[in-house]
């Protein structure tokens, strides 16, 4: 639906360029994942050592990659930024002038609508927060746009992060609480896989059927809950019979405070965060 009216919003040029500041790991899966769309014409990388990376042509030749982030945000019609926090100040002035107009979307950890609309005066900006399922195509992006949007613009905004994944607005107070919930998540996830795929060891599964038997289990959860519109409360007391297996495996999962443990962790990670929020704006005066 919002790809039909993007192929003409963009303007004679019809297909959109896309300029992606900053090709590490999340970075240039972004960039590969909307280089795939049919309506993108160029997408322009930018890395400090263009020299040095190795990446495959493909996505019909559509990725540029260069190290000058002045010229790359000048071609483009759209400006992603994922750079770490520390650079960003070096970048957000190289890029000032070249964004006039444009949308700039903020990959970047830490750095509030407010500072980078004083940085990229006259741009449109929002900030936004992937997480490293990006690279298959499967990110959940939360995002705040700035103020002078239009509808137009959020749908231009919506398209290019659906081209990495699903997406979800919200208030820019969470979005430190979002980067440690699911910026962080997929860390915690491998945690829980690892510690199942060792319990499968432990009574006497072989490790690559116990990895896909915990692998398998939590897609095919998340998605029953998703497409069911479960409360995860639900599923669990659905698959819960007295005297039964699960019952005696939550059983010690509440004894070692699983759901404590997590909400700790989640909770620990937002202070850190807001922890680097707090640094960069002292450090900006």
């Amino acid at each position: 639906m919002e790809s039909h009216s993007l192929f003409w919003s963009f303007g004679s040029r019809k297909l959109a360029t896309v300029a992606v500041l900053g090709a590490g790991k999340i970075g240039y899966a972004v960039a590969q994942s909307i280089a795939k769309s049919e309506m993108v014409s160029r997408v322009y990388m930018t890395r400090r050592a263009s020299s040095t990376t190795h990446h495959q042509q493909h996505a019909r030749d559509k990725l540029e990659l260069s190290s000058d982030n002045s010229k790359a945000a000048e071609k483009a019609d759209i400006v992603l930024i994922a750079v770490k926090a520390g650079d960003a100040k070096h970048v957000l002035s190289e890029i000032s002038k070249q964004c006039t107009g444009k949308i700039v979307i903020s990959l970047m950890a830490a750095i509030s609508v407010r500072r980078l609309e004083a940085a990229l005066p006259g741009s449109k900006i929002v900030r936004a927060m992937p997480n490293i399922a990006a690279t298959i195509g499967e990110a959940i992006t939360a995002y705040t746009p700035g103020s002078n949007l239009t509808k137009k613009d959020i749908d231009q905004v919506r398209f290019i992060l659906g081209c990495f994944g699903d997406y979800i607005e919200v208030p820019e107070s969470l979005m430190d609480a979002v980067t440690a919930l699911s910026g962080s998540g997929p860390a915690y996830i491998a945690m829980l896989i690892e510690a199942m795929v060792s319990a499968g060891l432990k009574v006497g599964i072989p490790r690559d059927i116990a990895f896909k038997l915990a692998t398998k289990t939590l897609t095919g959860t998340a998605d029953l809950l998703s497409q069911n519109k479960m409360h995860p409360a639900e599923l669990r007391d659905t698959v819960t019979t007295p005297a039964g297996t699960t019952i005696a495996g939550i059983y010690e999962l509440e004894k070692g405070s699983l759901r404590t443990s997590i909400m700790n962790a989640v909770e620990a990670a937002t202070f850190a965060a807001e922890k680097v929020a707090k640094k960069f704006e002292s450090d900006e005066h």
